[in-house]
Parts: structure tokens; C-alpha cells; sequence
């Protein structure tokens, strides 16, 4: 943070931030609507090539005097390249390798005010997000970096190690519409149409204009082209590179192993630079954190020569185009014939040879693993049932007693351990209420504290005091059928981690369960599939069985309210060796359903925001 200050602050002092000058009036011109790719000589040099969507993202700072706003535009992408490096799969030691290798190109990419670093970041968090199975967020960072810079569509290279492709692409298309119909906000819809396709035009010809620039096109093929000075298309070149890229993709069993994934991230990161005509030195800040990726994860044991590669790469592609190399060199040679992208080039061909022959599998010791955990069934008797009440009707002790003596009449051979958790009732919870309760199931547990904190609360604090293998817990007036509960302890014994109640028709046709109620249940079956990505996706069910195991991820939870369900079933889901079932579960009748009103919809959404981003 303190080097991009400095970096940033030279800049205004020096009055040399032209590239800034472009990004801000990218939003005042969108918001007068005045063509994005036209040359405004009076307010900056050269002419805008970032999308409509653009002028959104820099928006907070366009309002903002220059030398805050810039200030701040800096510091934001390097916090968030920041926040990305530090979410991938490293140990503290190689996150300072990282940090600390890349520092100088940091510096030269900050100093130019682009968005390459903010580029970088997105494309990083693309592949994290795709990596731990939020294939929502992945696409939000996908059709980010698309929609300003186009670098950002490489994330897709990351699709095959999706869990779900299906709704990775969905998700992608629901952004896409998001992103392109934005703008639109504050200006219109006919001139956000006129600036797409400028754009597009715009790129085209820039590419062209690119091919031979003394700053532009420093990549793989404006080396070749500006060393052999030809007159060829880029096909030539493009084609085999892609070749070369996608074969490591035919190893579908390799997408098993962390390092074959960081590795490819690392390629992607490469081929990013070195197949783009519009690379400069500012770019390759996404080059070099390919190649730290490279030399961290890299499986060959010649390491004088991954050293010396490294090396290579940090004098050249670092150092070569910053004051710290000859003057002569520089100007003549380096930049003339786009040299800093040689130690690249070398080390993404590396790269790509090491995809295809190494087996990453065998050398992280798992060449072997199961993708899956065999389920192994359970001979416990003992069952321990969680029940919260809040506010019960009279007589709520008879419809509990009278419930649990069906349950054991049914399943005579098991131990049923009941624990009854009030939350902060005010009525009928006072000592005589209770003291009749422990008289009707002297041998249930009682557990009371006196405010009010909620449903998830409360079965954490009972939850926490079971003893038994297996554990269920519903709601105190045992709301669906005795077979449903059946169904779940039949499944927790078969040797299931966590047993899900999805509810049928008989819930969605109470009579009580009313139109808004039973939009929230739909919309968030839909949002717990495409946002969540959950495969069980009734969550709400208020039915669950647990093993130990189940028991462990269930006091993970935070919520106190009703997402807590959600919350359970979604950390339990992202756990590689946790079995998880789902059983269909019918309401009984005379079933009285609470009202859930814009309040308490209000705190939900807060809340599912939380679970999203855990």
C-alpha cells in the first residue's frame, strides 16, 4: 500500500497521469452521453478502449477531485489483488514470495494508473471462486473483467474444473445481462447500443494499430513480428499457442490435483499477455504472477534451472523496461523488439510442457484417493432429539409427549434422548409451565435462557449438549409426518452425515401457507441453486438428521434466525468428505405455518449474503 501511494503520488506531482484523466471522463461522457472512443484532446491524450460498463466501476472515484481519486483508484486495485493473492491455497511463506517478487511490476503497472492490476485480481478470483464451488461470484468476476477490459473472459478457461457447469454459464449470462444493461441507468438505452458496438469497433482497430506500436503488442507475437519484421497474420502463431494451451485440458484426471489447477492458472495468466496484441509493460503484472505460480507449483526437479529461469524473468521482464536497466538498452533493443516478453514465452512453453507429462496426482501423494467416501452404516441405538420452542400454545407438553410415544411405538428398539430448548419464551414458560413438562418426560433435558435469540441459536445451544451418533432436530410441534422423521433415522443409519427434508406438494398446498410465503420458498430454492450452489437445494426444510461428523459442521454456523438451516446444509455441502442425503418429507395435517413478514425478509437477505461470502 505504501509503494502505491508513492507510485500514485509521483504521478500527480509530476501532472503525468493521463491514463486516470482517461478512466474518469469514461463515466462523465456515459453520463452526458457523448462518445466513449472519440479523442477529447482538450481534457487528454490518445482515445478510451474500455467497455460501457466501465464508467460504473469508476465511478466512486470520478466524483472525487484527481488527487483523491486517483489516490484511491490505485490503493483499490492493489487491495484487491491483495485480497486475491491471499485467498489462493499458499502458505504464509509463498504469499510473501509472491508479494514481494511482483513488487516492481506492481510499481510499473501502478504508475501507469491502468486496471491491469485490478485485471490480474479478477482473473485469480475467477479461478478461486470456481475452485471452492462458487460458481456465482466466479461468473460475477468473469463478466467484470469482460465487460471493461475483455481480458477477463479467460476466466471461462477455467470452467472445466466446475462442479456445475450448467449454472456457471447461466450465472455468466445472468451477470452479462446485469453488466450490459446497467449503464442504461444514467444513460440510455440507444446510446449504450451505439457504444457497444463502437467498442467492438474500436478494439478492431486498435489490434491493427497495435501490430507494429513502439509501446503496444510487447507479447509473443509482437516479438516474433517485430524480430522478423514479416508481414503475416497472427493466425500463425494464435493457432498453435491455443493448441499448446488446451492440451493440458485432456487430462481430466489431473484436474484432481491443487497443483495441476495452479498451474493452469499460471498458463492462463501467461497466455493472457503473450497472445494479445495490446500487452505493454504495464500488462505484466498478470504475466509475472503466472510466473510465480509457475515456479511454486512446478513439478520438475531441476531447480537450477527453475531458478535460473526465475532470475531470467525478474531481470528482463522486471527490471529491463524500469530505470534501473541502461538507457541505450532499453530504448534501443528491449522495448524495440518487445524483449521483456522473452523470459515469458520460455517459461509459459515450460509451463505447458510440465501440464502434459508430469503426473501431479502421484507426486501429491493421492494418485490413489476416492473422489468419494463410502458410506459405512451405524448400529447406535440412541437417538438424541432437538426440539426449540418459542412461544408455545397451552398444552404444548402433551403434543411433545404425545408425539415421542408414537416415535417409539414405531421404532421400539431405540433410545430416544429428548432435549427441549426454550428461547426466551414470555408465555407459557413460566416454573409451573416447566415443572409440568419435567413431570410428563422426566427423563427429556431442559434447557431455557431468557432472551429471545432464535431458532438457530437455540438448536446450536441443544445441539451442543448431545451425547448420541445420531441427532435430529425439528420443530417442538413436530410439523411433519411420523414416516418423514422414520425416513431420516433410517438414512443417518445407512451411515449419512447429514439427511435432508425436502419438502413435497403437501407443503406447498397448506392451506395456510399463502402466496408470499410460498414465492419466498420458491425464490430461494432457485437462489440456493444458482448463488449458493447447492445441490440440495430446499434447505428450509426445518427437518435434519446428523452423525457427529454432521454435528461438528452444524456448530460451525453463525446465523441465529431462520437461514440457519441454509447455512448447515451449505458449509456441509462443501465438505469433500462429508456423505449427504436427502429424504422427501410430507406435512401433516393441522399444522399451524408462522407468518414471515418484510421485516424478517429484510434480515434474511442480510443474512444470505453471509453465507454467501463464508
Amino acid at each position: 500500500m505504501i509503494a502505491t501511494v508513492i507510485c500514485g503520488s509521483l504521478r500527480l506531482i509530476r501532472d503525468r497521469y493521463n491514463n486516470y484523466r482517461i478512466f474518469k471522463n469514461i463515466f462523465w461522457h456515459a453520463y452526458n452521453q457523448l462518445p466513449l472512443y472519440a479523442p477529447y484532446p482538450k481534457e487528454y491524450h490518445d482515445i478510451a478502449h474500455y467497455g460501457a460498463f466501465f464508467s460504473a466501476v469508476i465511478f466512486p472515484f470520478s466524483i472525487l477531485p484527481d488527487f483523491l481519486g486517483l489516490t484511491l483508484w490505485v490503493v483499490a486495485n492493489s487491495c484487491l489483488l491483495f485480497f486475491a493473492i491471499k485467498k489462493l491455497p499458499l502458505s504464509r511463506n509463498k504469499h510473501l514470495f509472491i508479494f514481494l517478487f511482483s513488487a516492481i511490476e506492481l510499481c510499473t503497472s501502478v504508475t501507469a494508473q491502468q486496471f491491469n492490476v485490478g485485471i490480474t485480481a479478477i482473473i485469480i478470483l475467477s479461478y478461486y471462486y470456481i475452485d471452492r464451488k462458487k460458481d456465482f461470484w466466479a461468473a460475477f468476476f468473469i463478466m467484470l473483467g469482460t465487460f471493461t477490459k475483455i481480458y477477463g473472459v479467460v476466466g471461462l478457461a477455467f470452467l472445466p474444473f466446475s462442479r456445475d457447469k450448467k449454472r456457471l454459464l447461466l450465472s455468466c449470462l445472468f451477470w452479462g445481462v446485469i453488466m450490459f444493461f446497467f449503464p442504461m441507468i444514467y444513460s440510455s438505452p440507444s446510446y449504450i447500443f451505439e457504444q457497444y458496438h463502437s467498442w467492438i469497433v474500436d478494439l478492431l482497430g486498435k489490434n491493427s494499430q497495435n501490430i507494429f506500436a513502439y509501446y503496444q503488442n510487447i507479447s509473443l507475437l509482437g516479438f516474433v513480428r517485430k524480430v522478423s519484421c514479416g508481414a503475416y497474420s497472427d493466425l500463425w502463431l494464435l493457432i498453435p499457442g491455443i493448441i499448446l494451451f488446451g492440451l493440458p485440458y485432456l487430462r481430466i484426471k489431473q484436474y484432481r490435483s491443487q497443483s495441476f489447477r495452479m498451474m493452469l492458472l499460471a498458463s492462463v495468466l501467461l497466455f493472457t499477455v503473450l497472445f494479445s496484441t495490446g500487452s505493454e509493460s504495464s500488462s505484466y503484472i498478470i504475466a509475472i504472477l503466472g510466473v510465480t505460480l509457475w515456479y511454486i507449483n512446478t513439478p520438475s526437479g531441476n531447480r537450477k534451472l527453475n531458478q535460473a529461469l526465475l532470475i531470467f524473468a525478474f531481470v528482463i521482464t522486471e527490471i529491463s523496461c524500469t530505470d534501473l536497466f541502461p538507457k541505450g538498452i532499453r530504448n534501443d533493443f528491449i522495448i524495440p523488439y518487445s524483449i521483456k516478453a522473452v523470459p515469458c514465452i520460455i517459461i509459459w512453453l515450460k509451463v505447458c510442457y510440465e501440464l502434459y507429462i508430469f503426473n501431479f496426482l502421484k507426486r501429491e501423494g493421492c494418485y490413489n484417493k476416492k473422489e468419494h467416501v463410502a458410506v459405512v452404516p451405524t448400529t447406535s441405538n440412541e437417538v438424541d432429539i432437538v426440539l426449540p420452542c418459542y412461544n408455545p400454545p397451552a398444552n404444548w407438553q402433551k403434543i411433545i409427549s404425545d408425539k415421542m410415544n408414537q416415535l417409539k411405538s414405531f421404532l421400539p428398539d431405540k433410545t430416544f434422548n429428548l432435549i427441549v430448548v426454550n428461547d426466551g419464551s414470555t408465555t407459557q414458560m413460566d416454573e409451573e409451565e416447566i415443572v409440568k413438562f419435567r413431570k410428563m418426560i422426566p427423563e427429556a433435558r431442559f434447557i431455557s435462557y431468557p432472551e429471545n435469540r432464535g431458532k438457530g441459536y437455540a438448536l446450536r445451544k441443544g445441539i451442543e449438549t448431545t451425547r448420541s451418533s445420531l441427532i435430529i432436530y425439528t420443530d417442538w410441534d413436530f410439523p411433519y409426518c411420523l414416516n418423514s422423521i422414520l425416513a431420516v433415522i433410517h438414512q443417518l443409519e445407512k451411515g449419512y452425515d447429514v439427511v435432508v427434508a425436502a419438502r413435497t406438494n403437501s407443503y406447498f398446498h397448506h392451506s395456510e401457507l399463502g402466496f408470499f410465503r410460498s414465492l419466498m420458498s420458491f425464490c430461494s430454492r432457485i437462489m440456493n441453486r444458482v448463488i449458493l450452489g447447492m445441490k440440495f437445494n430446499d434447505a428450509q426444510g426445518g427437518l435434519k438428521g446428523m452423525s457427529r461428523k454432521g454435528r461438528d459442521i452444524f456448530l460451525r454456523t453463525k446465523i441465529d434466525q431462520f437461514l440457519f438451516d441454509t447455512e448447515f446444509v451449505y458449509l456441509a455441502s462443501r465438505e469433500r468428505d462429508l456423505n449427504i442425503c436427502e429424504v422427501k418429507t410430507d406435512i401433516r395435517e393441522g399444522v399451524h405455518l408462522s407468518h414471515m413478514g418484510m421485516k424478517v425478509l429484510k434480515k434474511e437477505l442480510f443474512n444470505f449474503v453471509r453465507i454467501a461470502y463464508r
